[in-house]
Protein backbone atom coordinates (compact mmCIF):
# COMPACT_ATOMS: atom_id res chain seq x y z
CA UNK A 1 0.00 0.00 0.00
CA UNK A 2 1.47 3.25 -0.76
CA UNK A 3 1.33 5.94 1.77
CA UNK A 4 1.21 9.70 1.49
CA UNK A 5 5.25 10.21 2.59
CA UNK A 6 5.91 8.33 -0.46
CA UNK A 7 3.44 9.79 -2.93
CA UNK A 8 5.29 13.29 -1.06
CA UNK A 9 8.42 11.69 -2.04
CA UNK A 10 8.20 11.07 -5.75
CA UNK A 11 5.96 14.43 -6.20
CA UNK A 12 8.99 16.56 -4.43
CA UNK A 13 11.46 14.24 -6.27
CA UNK A 14 9.33 15.15 -10.09
CA UNK A 15 9.05 18.72 -9.24
CA UNK A 16 13.13 19.30 -8.21
CA UNK A 17 13.96 17.21 -11.47
CA UNK A 18 11.64 18.96 -14.03
CA UNK A 19 13.13 22.54 -12.24
CA UNK A 20 16.52 21.43 -12.61
CA UNK A 21 16.04 19.84 -16.12
CA UNK A 22 14.47 23.08 -17.49
CA UNK A 23 17.46 25.16 -15.87
CA UNK A 24 20.33 22.91 -17.71
CA UNK A 25 18.62 23.75 -21.22
CA UNK A 26 17.70 27.15 -20.89
CA UNK A 27 21.47 27.58 -19.83
CA UNK A 28 23.31 25.58 -22.57
CA UNK A 29 20.88 26.64 -25.01
CA UNK A 30 19.33 29.82 -24.36
CA UNK A 31 21.42 31.96 -22.05
CA UNK A 32 25.16 30.54 -21.65
CA UNK A 33 26.98 28.35 -23.60
CA UNK A 34 28.75 29.65 -26.51
CA UNK A 35 29.03 27.17 -30.07
CA UNK A 36 32.27 27.25 -29.31
CA UNK A 37 32.44 25.69 -25.92
CA UNK A 38 29.90 23.31 -26.83
CA UNK A 39 31.71 22.23 -29.79
CA UNK A 40 35.02 21.92 -27.59
CA UNK A 41 33.13 19.98 -24.73
CA UNK A 42 33.60 17.09 -25.62
CA UNK A 43 36.01 13.94 -23.76
CA UNK A 44 38.42 12.57 -26.60
CA UNK A 45 38.31 9.36 -28.42
CA UNK A 46 40.06 6.44 -27.28
CA UNK A 47 42.09 6.37 -30.12
CA UNK A 48 43.02 10.10 -29.49
CA UNK A 49 43.95 9.46 -26.61
CA UNK A 50 46.22 6.88 -27.87
CA UNK A 51 47.29 9.39 -30.41
CA UNK A 52 48.66 11.53 -27.82
CA UNK A 53 45.41 13.62 -26.69
CA UNK A 54 45.07 14.64 -23.50
CA UNK A 55 42.39 12.94 -21.38
CA UNK A 56 41.52 16.33 -20.42
CA UNK A 57 40.66 18.49 -23.39
CA UNK A 58 37.44 19.38 -23.21
CA UNK A 59 37.55 20.56 -19.62
CA UNK A 60 38.68 24.09 -20.39
CA UNK A 61 35.30 24.58 -22.34
CA UNK A 62 33.62 22.72 -19.57
CA UNK A 63 35.07 25.23 -17.09
CA UNK A 64 34.49 28.18 -19.63
CA UNK A 65 30.59 27.29 -19.51
CA UNK A 66 30.20 27.07 -15.78
CA UNK A 67 31.98 30.26 -14.85
CA UNK A 68 30.23 32.08 -17.48
CA UNK A 69 26.67 30.93 -15.86
CA UNK A 70 27.98 32.23 -12.86
CA UNK A 71 29.15 35.67 -13.58
CA UNK A 72 25.93 36.37 -15.43
CA UNK A 73 24.20 34.72 -12.69
CA UNK A 74 22.49 32.29 -14.81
Amino acid sequence: MTSIEQVATLATFGSVWAVLAVGHNLADHVFGQTDHQADKKAAPSADEVAAGVSPRRGWGACLGHVISLGVRGG
